[in-house]
């Protein structure tokens, strides 16, 4: 769930901290192709259980309105249904994603196949242990079904990873203290 909260928070407006690197660039496609990646202390059982959590995403993704497993299919692959409400300035809109998750080993990958709100969704998070603990690197392609100027569009984008990968960052240290003895 987590992982797939990503793509939504494209639209969040929270304040970014210095934790989580972010980098954005157009594609000639008209397309947004945005890398993000922040280190976190805590288990790789820590990471993973956070962001497969789809159904709890909600609960720390603020701008998640809903995201929920809809079917289970023969290959593994899991589809989530998720909406989100996002803005800029005084512009708010809501965006609904169908993905279809598919998790192999230490990387899970998505795709949007309702196209409601987007022409092309698609992405992944993948992890790899460190000496301090775990490197979680998230990747999404984008390319909203509206139109807005690049500059805003981009802004957006860059700050909603941003909000993103902080909230799952949090998440992972909340998590991980309360296990804490």
């Amino acid at each position: 769930m987590k992982l797939l909260l990503a793509g939504l928070l494209l639209f969040a407006g929270l304040a970014a901290s210095a934790q989580s690197d972010v980098s954005l660039k157009r594609l000639p496609s008209a397309a947004y192709e945005l890398h993000g990646a922040f280190e976190v202390a805590a288990s790789s059982a820590a990471v993973w259980e956070v962001l497969t959590d789809y159904e709890g995403i909600p609960s720390f993704v603020s701008s998640m309105r809903s995201s929920k497993v809809k079917e289970s299919l023969p290959d593994g692959s899991l589809v989530v249904e998720q909406k989100a409400v996002g803005g800029m300035f005084f512009l708010t809109r809501t965006v609904t994603i169908l993905l279809v998750v598919r998790r192999e080993d230490q990387a899970l990958s998505f795709e949007d196949v309702g196209r409601e709100s987007f022409w092309r969704y698609e992405g992944g998070w993948s992890t790899e242990e460190t000496p301090t603990g775990v490197l979680v690197r998230y990747r999404l392609v984008a390319q909203p079904d509206f139109v807005a100027p690049s500059m805003i569009m981009s802004r957006a984008m860059k700050r909603g990873a941003r909000d993103l990968l902080d909230q799952v960052r949090l998440e992972i240290e909340r998590r991980r203290d309360q296990r804490a003895p």
